[in-house]
């Protein structure tokens, strides 16, 4: 059976591992590059339904130039989450994909990112 020594020894050298890990994967995590997110632009269009109830048309769109992100979207309804989930597949250079208007009759909807990802 190994000594205290040993084993605190071997606990400084997988907690320094562990922290090496942790660190090089934040940094991977943190390259904007790399985060799809950075390339979902939410856009308004002045769309006549939605002028009518004092809201503009809200679209997304992919602002990368060569990649193809999925994305899932949350939709809030005078700012409570309706459950409602949507997922998208946004082609790069494509046209802005209609979500619906900023408001409703009953007030004011919207859509949050949940999740962003690179399919290629």
């Amino acid at each position: 059976m190994p000594n205290r020594c040993v084993i605190r020894r071997m606990r400084a050298v997988l907690c320094a591992l562990a922290a090496c890990a942790v660190a090089s994967f934040s940094r991977a995590a943190a390259d904007p590059a790399e985060d799809a997110s950075t390339y979902v632009a939410f856009v308004q269009e002045f769309a006549g339904n939605c002028v009518s109830r004092s809201g503009v048309q809200i679209l997304v769109r992919n602002t990368h130039p060569t990649r193809a992100i999925k994305i899932w979207l949350d939709r809030y309804h005078m700012g409570i989450g309706t459950g409602d989930r949507s997922r998208s597949e946004l082609r790069p250079a494509s046209e802005p994909e209609p979500l619906g208007c900023s408001r409703t009759t009953d007030g004011p909807q919207e859509w949050r990112l949940v999740r962003a990802i690179f399919v290629n």
